[in-house]
């Protein structure tokens, strides 16, 4: 191996697998005397395995190895924790602050600039889109840091993820500019838009909570291979669904483009999520009954996906 070796982070994709990560850790493993490996300490002679080997002394998620590595280079202060998750949550309230302020400053040069499109649902949507993404990051870091990278914030997940959310901002635009009077209806009301809020909300909520309660047998990929710590999880929202992460994205989405009063853009979402999850739930559990047998059909049997549009094979 030429004595290095390369830690391969896959692309995540919104799958709700409940699936183990076969990475080696980038996360400090313990070493003797409270230690940590990453820190700047001269070496001890160590009887450990080879590299090949580390994968059985992998720290898991749950463990308390979820710091940061050490440094000799400053006295920590030890007043905030040093770990993943408190960086995520740090790095969401500064950039908040920063947003709010700057929102602020400029509110007088935004009201001359800004015309009929600066509605508040365009606010609210670019805000549900951006929580969304740190809440990525943020559950992924604190309850399955094995598996934290920058992909874990799934702003590069597919090339028509992206695209779909611009083509609901173009028609956004496009009816502001031409069909204002769309905005005036019943459906684009204050009373509407709590309630499309409020579901919104709600889905996001089962998103991240179905990955907090799966915590390293959550995956963003589909995994082909089952591991130690990959256990089959059937209690809280998988009792309610066997894809919750699927199906609080798939309302979180659609009800996304009814927040900015699109028509087409929220029949295109229903229509390709539809199919997008039918045939990535199908793919997965071919792999899950392989992990499981008779323990995943059984399950299959009781919970259903709760996905309003679900094409099973026949």
């Amino acid at each position: 191996m030429n004595g290095s070796f390369q830690v391969n982070t896959p692309l995540p994709s919104l799958s709700s697998s409940p699936t183990a990560s076969p990475e080696v850790s980038r996360l400090p493993t313990p070493m003797p005397n409270g230690e940590r490996n990453g820190s700047l300490q001269a070496p001890r002679p160590s009887t450990s395995p080879a590299i090949s080997d580390t994968s059985a002394q992998t720290p898991r998620a749950g463990s308390p190895v979820l710091f940061m590595p050490k440094t000799d280079q400053y006295d920590a202060r030890g007043s905030l924790p040093n770990t993943l998750l408190s960086v995520g949550i740090i790095a969401a309230v500064l950039g908040a602050v920063i947003g709010s302020s700057l929102s602020l400053a400029g509110n007088r040069v935004l009201v001359l600039l800004a015309g009929s499109w600066a509605r508040p649902q365009l606010g609210f949507y670019l805000a549900a889109v951006a929580t969304f993404h740190l809440l990525e990051f943020i559950t992924t870091s604190g309850w399955n840091p094995l598996k934290v990278s920058v992909d874990a914030f799934l702003l590069n997940n597919t090339k028509q993820y992206p695209l779909a959310h611009a083509m609901g901002l173009l028609e956004y635009f496009i009816a502001s500019v031409f069909f204002p009077s769309r905005f005036d209806s019943k459906r684009n009301s204050f009373p509407y838009l709590i309630i499309i809020g409020a579901v919104m909300f709600g889905a996001q909520i089962i998103r991240s909570l179905a990955m907090i309660q799966a915590a390293q047998s959550f995956s963003h990929v589909v995994k082909s291979k089952k591991h130690d710590d990959h256990t089959l999880v059937t209690h809280g929202l998988y009792s309610w669904s066997r894809h919750p992460s699927y199906t609080g994205f798939f309302y979180w989405a659609v009800f996304s483009q009814l927040l900015l009063g699109n028509v087409v853009s929220t029949l295109g979402f229903v229509v390709v999520l539809s199919k997008f999850f039918s045939r990535r739930i199908i793919d997965e559990e071919k792999w899950l009954i392989k992990f499981f047998g008779d323990e995943y059909i059984q399950y299959r049997q009781r919970v259903g996906t709760k996905l309003p549009f679900f094409f099973a094979p026949t």
